[in-house]
């Protein structure tokens, strides 16, 4: 994922927080909604790098979305911001949720910024633990392919896959396995 075309969902029940965040976030491409309902058909039909929710909505709180959100895009970073300090709320988002930061309003627009920047690093470095994870899958696959094959090769044949190599990378022969061959 590169940075700079990174996809951005932002959930306010206040439309003004979601011109003020999509503001400050301008140089992402934002999407809005302004509702939890309507942030999770945003997310059934387009793959979002990062989320940004409301903690108090009406209907559905930021948590209640988040939980919904998350089971569609497990790999999207998750940020909440709230006018309320709530630290039991916080302590639950974070543990239960895996919400990235929470961040408190007014905020500070270094501080939502810089908590999307870091966000998606998070979610760079993921993705890249993940793809040399399955990397690591695939070549332990053909390990264990190539292992079989060997295995097979040495129950047919005994002594076939065992190998004397001399110093220089020469192989060493046995002259006296040809002998009795003959």
């Amino acid at each position: 994922m590169n940075i700079e075309t990174a996809k951005i969902l932002l959930v306010d029940d206040e439309p003004n927080i979601l011109k003020a965040l999509s503001r400050v976030l301008k140089q992402y491409t934002t999407t809005t909604a302004t509702s939890g309902q309507e942030g999770l058909l945003l997310a059934q039909n387009a793959e979002f790098d990062l989320v940004i929710s409301d903690y108090k909505m009406p209907e559905m709180d930021g948590l209640d979305f988040l939980e919904k959100f998350m089971a569609i895009q497990p790999d999207a970073i998750r940020i909440i911001v709230t006018g309320y300090a709530d630290l039991d709320a916080a302590q639950n988002a974070i543990n239960t949720l895996g919400v990235f930061r929470f961040i408190n309003k007014p905020w500070n627009n270094l501080e939502i910024v810089h908590a999307v920047e870091k966000g998606l690093e998070l979610k760079n470095i993921l993705l890249e633990n993940k793809m040399l994870a399955d990397q690591v899958r695939r070549q332990q696959a053909l390990l264990n392919e190539q292992e079989a094959i060997l295995r097979a090769l040495e129950a047919e044949e005994p002594g076939i896959t065992k190998v004397n190599w001399a110093p220089d990378g020469s192989i060493i022969l046995d002259e006296s396995e040809f002998d009795s061959e003959l």
